[in-house]
């Protein structure tokens, strides 16, 4: 019996074994399984930004245009095919100036609010005959006074004033030499449809006046909105002019139409309007309503500054150290302040609070 015991021994040696490590991993393995795992700890580090120097403010585009008003030069009384046009548009037109030909006979400008409607000869009286007597003596071919009565003398001064123009010198002054026009000089422009080789019929008006001014208007889409109690600055020439809405109204397509002057009611355009295009396409300049006056000085995004509950505004150094600032402007996400010096870093304001500027 002993014998057979101690040849069993060895058998159960190695289960003896398995057993003492498979305890053995057990203690290890069970440790590791509830020993809590050893996070390392990290600093909160704020996000911070530098002060820049920036230039804030809003600001809005305005479609702003020029528009001439044009009102017939004088009613012409010839008849034929226009040969010449001896002005352009934007040419300034005085008393005995030549504005085109028909059929090779001048066309002349005078001042007078009768248009032309006869031929002139000796012997007619009339306001007509005035006006002719009035242009003659300013050209320097009539002397004395313009009484109406086309007399001997006025026909000299006719046969003079024909040899100038290079015309058969008879002293009869026909309907279509003479365009009146209630004022001179005036700006003009050749009247839509006229053109070398166009024919002409009493009655037509060849060219427009231009008024000493154009008018400029800032034109507003329907569904949008800009105060016409803010100014208006139109860059003309290179130049910023500050402009007022003098008046507003509505067009045929719901469009807002607002007229603008400068600040003393003058026009926009002052001294320098004969620069302005005569054609609305390029009549057209750039503009914006300032909203928020631009501000340039020490700035941060606007979530870097901070407020106490009284509304104070400050910023906050990466020591956690205050600095009181003022606002001195703000836009687009920015602001501009005093109390801090470029180059400082400040911390942002945590989000979670809202304590950041709103702009």
């Amino acid at each position: 019996m002993t014998d057979g015991g101690a040849r069993r021994h060895p058998r159960s040696l190695p289960w003896l074994l398995a057993v003492v490590a498979a305890a053995g991993l057990g203690v290890v393995f069970g440790r590791w399984a509830f020993v809590a795992p050893q996070v390392e700890a990290t600093a909160d580090v704020p996000a911070t930004v530098r002060v820049a120097q920036l230039t804030v403010g809003r600001s809005l585009p305005v479609a702003v245009s020029a528009v001439w008003d044009a009102r017939p030069f004088g009613v012409g009384a010839a008849v034929g095919v226009l040969t010449s046009l001896n002005v352009t548009d934007g040419s300034t037109v005085n008393a005995g100036d030549r504005l085109y030909t028909v059929d090779l006979r001048p066309a002349v400008a005078a001042v007078g609010e009768v248009p032309a409607f006869r031929d002139l000869s000796q012997g007619a009286k009339g306001a007509d005959v005035a006006q002719l007597q009035k242009f003659l003596a300013g050209a320097g071919f009539l002397g004395g006074e313009a009484d109406g009565d086309f007399d001997a003398a006025t026909t000299a001064a006719v046969r003079a004033w024909q040899r100038s123009l290079g015309v058969e010198q008879d002293g009869v002054v026909r309907a279509g030499d003479i365009v009146f026009a209630s004022t001179l000089p005036a700006r003009v422009q050749v009247a839509d449809g006229f053109g070398l080789g166009t024919r002409v019929a009493d009655g037509d008006v060849v060219l427009s006046v231009l008024d000493g001014e154009p008018a400029f208007v800032a034109t507003v889409p329907t569904g949008l909105t800009v105060d016409a109690t803010l100014p208006i600055e139109v860059t003309l020439g290179g130049q910023t002019v500050t402009t007022v809405v003098a008046g507003s109204r509505d067009d045929q397509s719901g469009n807002r139409v607002m007229t603008l002057t400068r600040e003393d009611g003058s026009s926009v355009c002052a001294d320098r309007c004969d620069e302005v295009p005569l054609d609305p396409a390029e009549a057209v300049f750039d503009a914006r309503q300032v909203v928020t006056p631009e501000v340039t000085g020490p700035g941060v995004p606007a979530a870097a500054v901070w407020f106490e509950a009284s509304g104070e505004a400050y910023v906050v150094l990466p020591n956690r150290t205050k600095t009181p600032v003022t606002i001195l402007g703000q836009g687009q996400g920015s602001v501009v302040l005093d109390g801090v010096e470029e180059g400082t870093v400040v911390v942002l304001a945590d989000e979670t609070t809202g304590t950041g500027a709103r702009s």
